[in-house]
């Protein structure tokens, strides 16, 4: 399928408020179990911190990618961690312009070069309380990028085909509460993607794959 064609599904698929996966397929990389217990750590409580980020898709030599970004040391939460540019929303900001602001100001990428395909499910992350919107913008060439060293340590750049894969989603080892444990991950060429990244990214994935 070409590319502009892809792009066009996605948009009707994301923009036209039909029911995204959501749910279904955050919770397949998920860090922890989920049952019918814990899934409830992922229901946004009255008043949890609002953030947005972005998901930047753009063509190149008749393929898709996006950007994801390491965190690093220097950030308040995830720190080290693979991630999609984003943070929290400011007061009297809209979720869409925080995320366009963040991607803006940790890779330095112009709005105006950017469009938007829709917005895709929320997700509230438990360990550091923020529920997160999330939107999908394009350019149809690969966007100039200027990172901003102390929010971002490096910039990846995952083509959809990596995304699709499922031969690259595995597990990987983390230390948590001083434990280390094996969590659900994508297993990228240039980055290994797990957490709330992971389980935005897998909403895309199955989306694509409806297509």
């Amino acid at each position: 399928m070409k590319v502009d064609k892809i792009i066009t599904l996605i948009k009707e698929r994301v923009g036209n408020n039909l029911e995204l996966p959501g749910w279904k397929s955050h919770k397949k990389m998920a860090v922890i179990p989920i049952n019918n217990i814990t899934e409830k750590a992922f229901i946004s409580p009255k008043g949890a911190k609002q953030a947005s980020v972005g998901i930047v898709v753009f063509q190149e030599n008749n393929k898709l990618f996006f950007f994801l970004t390491k965190r690093t040391e220097n950030v308040e939460h995830h720190k080290g961690q693979v991630s999609l540019p984003g943070g929290a929303i400011e007061k009297n900001e809209s979720a869409m312009d925080a995320s366009l602001r963040e991607t803006y100001e940790e890779i330095g990428i112009d709005s105006s070069t950017l469009r938007i395909l829709g917005e895709l499910s929320s997700l509230y992350t438990p360990v550091s309380h923020f529920n997160i919107h999330v939107f999908l913008w394009y350019s149809n060439t690969k966007p100039d990028i200027s990172i901003d060293n102390n929010e971002v340590e490096k910039v990846y750049r995952i083509s959809f085909d990596e995304l699709t894969n499922n031969n690259l989603v595995t597990h990987t080892p983390i230390i948590k509460s001083g434990i280390k444990i094996n969590v659900p991950a994508y297993h990228f060429n240039e980055c290994i993607c797990w957490g709330a990244t992971a389980m935005i990214l897998t909403e895309l994935k199955d989306i694509i794959k409806e297509l």
